[in-house]
Formats: structure tokens, C-alpha cells, sequence
């Protein structure tokens, strides 16, 4: 998998982890939930990154 389209995730992961720590702070007030919301987003996006790695190999081999 190219090094661009993880990149590209990891671009696009941006948007919803910074509206999404707004909204997470607005609503909680603390930073905590921030926190919690960054790294259940980093999580969902490593997920989409290694799954893409493996169909990329599937279709080099195939």
C-alpha cells in the first residue's frame, strides 16, 4: 500500500478528531473525554489503515 493513502487517512482522521475534541469538550468539560475520543479514533483508523494494507497484498498476489 502506498505510503500516500495512509497519509491520506490520516489526513482525513483529522477532521473528526478535531471537531470531535471540540464537541467532546464542550459537552464534558474536561479532558478526559478528549483524550478517550483521540485514541478510540486512532484506534478506528489504524483498523482501516491495516485492512487496506492487507487487501493491497491480497490483490499484488492475486
Amino acid at each position: 500500500m502506498e505510503w500516500a493513502w495512509r497519509l491520506g487517512i490520516l489526513v482525513l482522521g483529522g477532521v473528526p478528531a478535531i471537531i470531535g475534541g471540540g464537541l467532546f469538550w464542550h459537552f464534558f468539560e474536561n479532558w478526559t473525554s478528549v483524550v478517550v475520543w483521540e485514541i478510540v479514533l486512532l484506534f478506528l483508523l489504524s483498523l482501516i489503515i491495516s485492512k487496506g494494507d492487507k487487501k493491497a497484498k491480497n490483490e499484488a498476489h492475486g
